[in-house]
């Protein structure tokens, strides 16, 4: 365990090298918090509402896609890039445990940057959090970030089989924009797309964090977090199969161009 936490350490510091401290501050602080800021007026003035609770909960999970997707999804994109995806191909050490490892800081960070996200915007558009309960906040929030972790996971899987990352990682962060529940209400998708909000993360998160600024049904609550985390579940074994494929495809046609 000491060693899995001293090389994700490594790989995080790494990422990270080259900027200060104030500048990682502003990239992955002040960045997206403006971009929460910028959805919140939207919706106040698109539904005409001064309660703003629900966009403000919806974007500070949607913080997470700064880091968790663009920093967990290039995983072995970089590595091709660098020219270190040779040795880890042929290399006994399992592929998913070199990307759990790029992954546990990011996840970590995440978290800490929902919460924070959730509290700055809390204050600047004057949404009263004082009667909830913030340890099951946070709660949610690492659930929500869990599973997020592991559809980022499958994501840099992809990394193996296209080298077209940017487009994906892209247009997925604007899928979770539209289809997780943060900005608009999934009841008024159509029907057909609104499968695709319970297919990807962080839609029951949002969903049952907002519950907890009325009153909820405790089953439905906990149903909520039970889906999340199975979906997280489900794309970590996913990405397992993935990564095993690829895996044994180089090997097999001794080629990393499997696109």
């Amino acid at each position: 365990m000491k060693r899995f936490i001293n090389q994700s350490w490594l790989s995080f510091k790494i990422r990270y090298a080259a900027i200060s401290f104030e500048e990682f501050l502003l990239l992955e602080s002040l960045y997206p918090l403006i971009t929460l800021a910028f959805y919140c007026i939207l919706a106040a003035y698109s539904f005409n509402t001064n309660n703003l609770a629900k966009w403000v909960v919806g974007n500070s999970f949607l913080l997470c896609t700064n880091i968790c997707i663009f920093a967990l999804g290039l995983a072995f994109d970089e590595e091709r890039y660098t020219g270190r995806i040779r040795s880890i191909i042929i290399s006994p050490v399992s592929k998913l445990l070199i990307v759990l490892e790029k992954g546990f800081f990011p996840a970590i960070i995440s978290v800490i940057t929902v919460f924070f996200g959730f509290m700055i915007g809390s204050l600047i558009f004057n949404v009263d959090f004082t009667s909830i309960n913030l340890w099951l906040f946070l709660f949610v929030i690492i659930v929500g970030m869990f599973s997020m972790t592991g559809f980022s996971l499958f994501l840099s899987s992809f990394g193996l089989i296209t080298d077209s990352m940017h487009f994906i990682l892209n247009l997925v962060a604007n899928i979770l924009i539209i289809f997780s529940g943060a900005n608009f209400p999934i009841t008024q998708l159509p029907q057909t797309l609104q499968v695709i909000s319970k297919i990807i993360p962080l839609t029951r998160s949002i969903e049952s964090a907002n519950m907890l600024f009325g009153g909820y049904d405790t089953c439905k609550f906990v149903w909520l977090l039970l889906e999340e985390m199975l979906v997280g579940i489900i794309f970590y074994v996913i990405s397992y199969f993935v990564i095993k494929i690829a895996e044994k495809t180089a090997k097999k046609n001794a080629t990393l161009e499997l696109f």
